[in-house]
């Protein structure tokens, strides 16, 4: 999702997000603020933050981020011309976050890198095998307000290089609540629903 302070509601109708200093999102309505929403300072810091909409524009998140390799995000309802909270995350330990709706907005889907393709971040599973802790893809649940976290652990292939697959895209293609399709440096990848507290991605060894 591309980074703006702004999303435009309709025509004459747009949240804002206000963090020079204080932390707030205004509901604007031919120039007027209609509704406003206070955020605390995050105790872990603030590096920043910018506003998504659902492809309905029923929902809003406000994610955001320390500056620390820490991700959180607010999701709201937007209703009658009003901001309505629905939940707040909290820091996440990782970085470059990434957001998506499955197909009928039941479940916002989150990624974002946890670690890095360098041999001294390895780790050994119990058959001895290598792999690495990528990352994480996360769903909420909106209906019963629940966050649950599945961590992406990468087995990668024997000819693997680890500055060129450390880089690269970490988003979301299609999703509909069964299948999630996601492009990581390497390709896409797609996990099948129920999805698994540990997601494995093998490569076969050259």
């Amino acid at each position: 999702m591309e980074e703006t302070k702004t999303v435009f509601l309709s025509e004459k109708r747009k949240v804002v997000l206000e963090d020079d200093d204080d932390i707030a999102l205004s509901l604007v309505s031919n120039d007027k603020e209609e509704s406003r929403f206070e955020i605390a300072y995050p105790s872990g810091g603030y590096g920043g933050g910018s506003l998504h909409l659902s492809p309905s524009k029923k929902y809003m998140i406000f994610s955001y981020f320390s500056g620390e390799s820490e991700e959180a995000f607010f999701l709201f309802k937007i209703e009658n011309q009003e901001l309505k909270f629905i939940y707040d995350s909290g820091y996440l330990y990782g970085e470059g976050a990434d957001y998506c709706f499955v197909d009928d907005e039941r479940i916002l889907v989150q990624t974002f890198r946890t670690g890095t393709w360098y041999k001294e971040n390895a780790e050994i599973d119990k058959n001895g095998d290598l792999y690495y802790e990528f990352g994480e893809l996360n769903l909420f649940y909106i209906e019963t307000h629940e966050l649950r976290r599945h961590a992406i652990h990468v087995y990668p292939s024997g000819d693997w290089e680890e500055e060129k697959t450390d880089i690269g895209t970490f988003v979301f293609d299609d999703t509909n609540g069964n299948e999630f399709n996601v492009t990581m440096p390497w390709g896409k990848v797609t996990f099948y629903a129920p999805l698994k507290n540990i997601l494995v991605v093998r490569f076969n060894n050259s």
